[in-house]
């Protein structure tokens, strides 16, 4: 049996080269995604005057995309340091993974929201409401952190963010096509 070994320095040396290459990209977005979403939240609360759905819908996605945009430098640092499964890692991997799912949900409410205003302009006046919008997003909030808290709490694995679930392929694969369909 023959077998080689891919662990050469110049291996290890290009992995690290990507490690920082990963850790600087992290923290870049970061900052702007950081900023830009703060000033975002700014005009949508101080600049506007009044409340409509769609700025309802972008005001709970600017919210769910600065909460996965503040776990990038914990990520980044728990991916660094190789660190093993904590209370802080499940934290920041459940605050990572909702807010990744709230984000895909909300933007497909604002596209049903459009084809609604577009497509049946008339009927629009019955089902589209800003405070209609405020109650959809807060049950789609609380519908995902229950839905997803206790799955991703009792993830197995040694390090942070590491993929191993225990459960059968075919569930997961199911709830991973119904969540991004």
């Amino acid at each position: 049996m023959n077998v080689s070994n891919n662990c050469s320095p110049t291996n290890l040396e290009l992995h690290h080269h990507i490690r920082v290459i990963e850790f600087a990209l992290y923290n870049l977005i970061f900052f702007f995604g950081a900023l830009f979403n703060i000033l975002a939240l700014w005009v949508f609360f101080c600049k506007m005057k009044k409340w409509t759905e769609t700025r309802v819908y972008v005001i709970n996605l600017v919210l769910a995309d600065l909460s996965v945009i503040c776990t990038l430098p914990s990520m980044t640092y728990l991916l660094w340091i190789k660190s093993a499964r904590g209370e802080l890692c499940q934290f920041i991997e459940t605050m990572y993974f909702i807010n990744m799912v709230v984000s895909i949900y909300i933007i497909s409410f604002i596209s049903i929201d459009r084809y609604i205003a577009i497509k049946h302009p008339l009927k629009a006046r019955t089902f589209r409401s800003p405070s209609k919008a405020a109650l959809l997003c807060g049950l789609l909030w609380v519908l995902v952190i229950s839905g997803a808290t206790a799955p991703l709490w009792q993830r197995h694995g040694a390090f942070c963010f590491q993929t191993y679930t225990p459960a059968p392929a075919a569930p997961s694969l199911l709830a991973i096509f119904f969540v991004f369909t």
